[in-house]
């Protein structure tokens, strides 16, 4: 099995596509767009597997913070 978050992203874009998209060249952090896991609100939605060591996960974090700015 696997663990996943699946985190509303509404307040830092319209479309989780893009952003899931620009989270990947930019910080280098992979992130799977609500569109592919239904209708309920795909575009506002990311979802981040969780299923690695916690030394990895805080550097994501860590990355992701960086590209928020």
């Amino acid at each position: 099995g696997a663990f996943y978050l699946y985190a509303n992203c509404s307040e830092l874009t319209f479309s989780s596509d893009r952003f899931a998209r620009d989270l990947l060249d930019t910080a280098e952090v992979a992130a799977t767009p609500g569109l592919d896991f239904g209708n309920n609100a795909p575009e506002k939605h990311l979802r981040f597997a969780y299923t690695t060591n916690v030394e990895r996960l805080a550097e994501a974090v860590d990355r992701i913070r960086r590209f928020l700015g």
